[in-house]
């Protein structure tokens, strides 16, 4: 209902307005509503994150991406590793480029104000004495055994876990009678700015969250994954964070590995998702595009 209803409005957008080009972000069912419209309507599309893969097939946005990436005229990919899954694929587009990750130039632009954030004292969280934490995904929170798991395990962890929680999540949590641990505070969703405060601040983050774990990572917070996969392997593989699922034991163990990282690895790898100079780069090759008859794609 949601995609086909973003399609129809869109179809009738397009009826008065025919853009020159769509720039569409990430792997939402709104992006691929997006996709598709643009694609019955003959308007080119700029896939914004392009090539991100989880192969997990479960996830509507590993399918939501997929899709995107093969109605797209041009690929806009963040990581070196997002080109080579698109080339390998065979996507059939007019341009592929590495471009570098958007939101890190946003989070890079808000950095003194994430800096100088007091958001973690007045929870009454002590600065890198805390685990900030969110769960979202429909695979966990929807998922009685799941919830229970992670959130048990959590609560055996040796410090103050502060929650964010979703308001799907709080629904789920209520709706499953569970109950929090006294180590887990539950907060309510935070501007954008307060919540990467409170990952700043953090002793690490635990998170089912894609842009999270990314955070996390130009933060130099470590990140337990609660999934079995995830589409920024880069981190994983940088040591910078652990895929623990929501099991009890995989849980401790990761919280076990993450007291003996070496915080030198963020500084190491942080350049794989670009400098922070992506925004000019998408406008160049949007740009580029359009001169060389992107106009008159047919």
């Amino acid at each position: 209902m949601q995609v086909s209803a973003i399609i129809s409005g869109l179809d009738e957008h397009f009826e008065k307005s025919r853009p020159d080009i769509a720039v569409v972000p990430g792997d939402t069912n709104s992006a691929l509503a997006a996709g598709v419209a643009c694609s019955k309507s003959r308007v080119p599309v700029a896939h914004l994150e392009s090539g991100c893969r989880s192969g997990d097939y479960r996830m509507a946005e590993e399918v939501n991406r997929r899709l995107l990436d093969h109605l797209s005229q041009l690929l806009l990919c963040p990581t070196s590793s997002c080109v080579l899954n698109v080339r390998s694929e065979h996507v059939l587009a007019a341009g592929i480029y590495n471009v570098g990750d958007t939101m890190y130039d946003s989070l890079l632009k808000l950095l003194p104000r994430i800096r100088a954030s007091e958001v973690a004292s007045g929870y009454g969280l002590r600065r890198g004495e805390y685990a900030f934490m969110t769960l979202h995904r429909a695979e966990t929170v929807d998922n009685p055994r799941a919830l229970r798991e992670v959130m048990d395990a959590v609560g055996m962890l040796p410090l103050p876990i502060a929650f964010s929680v979703h308001p799907r999540t709080r629904a789920r949590i209520r709706e499953f009678g569970l109950r929090s641990k006294p180590n887990i505070r539950l907060l309510e969703p935070l501007p954008y700015a307060q919540t990467l405060g409170l990952v700043k601040d953090s002793e690490f983050v635990i998170t089912d969250s894609g842009g999270l774990q990314k955070e996390a990572f130009w933060l130099e917070r470590p990140t337990l994954i609660t999934r079995e996969t995830t589409e920024w392997g880069e981190i994983v593989k940088a040591g910078a964070a652990f895929l623990v699922g929501t099991s009890p034991k995989r849980i401790r163990e990761g919280y076990a590995l993450i007291q003996r990282i070496d915080r030198r690895r963020f500084r190491l790898s942080k350049k794989v998702f670009g400098n922070g100079k992506a925004s000019p780069k998408v406008v160049r090759a949007v740009s580029d595009f359009m001169r060389s008859g992107g106009r008159d794609w047919k």
